[in-house]
């Protein structure tokens, strides 16, 4: 997967690893919501005992950027 310069600054800040995203990308319970935006979705999984979004480009191929799930994204994943 290719990382935006954009989502390599936001994992920096938000203590989100390149393993983390590895362990994330693996999950089989990934839940993926299109986004209003086109050729976006948001990819929500949870990893290390915290629920994270990742907005991708639809073909998986982009990370755009990762931040922490919002509540209702949470409930929504499980």
């Amino acid at each position: 997967m290719n990382i935006t310069k954009h989502a390599f600054e936001r994992m920096r800040e938000r203590g989100f690893t390149v393993e983390m995203l590895g362990r994330f990308l693996r999950k089989k319970n990934l839940r993926r919501i299109p986004s209003k935006k086109d050729d976006v979705s948001k990819i929500i999984a949870e990893v290390d005992n915290q629920y994270w979004t990742l907005i991708v480009t639809d073909d998986l191929k982009t990370l755009i950027t990762v931040r922490r799930a919002h509540e209702d994204e949470v409930q929504d994943a499980k």
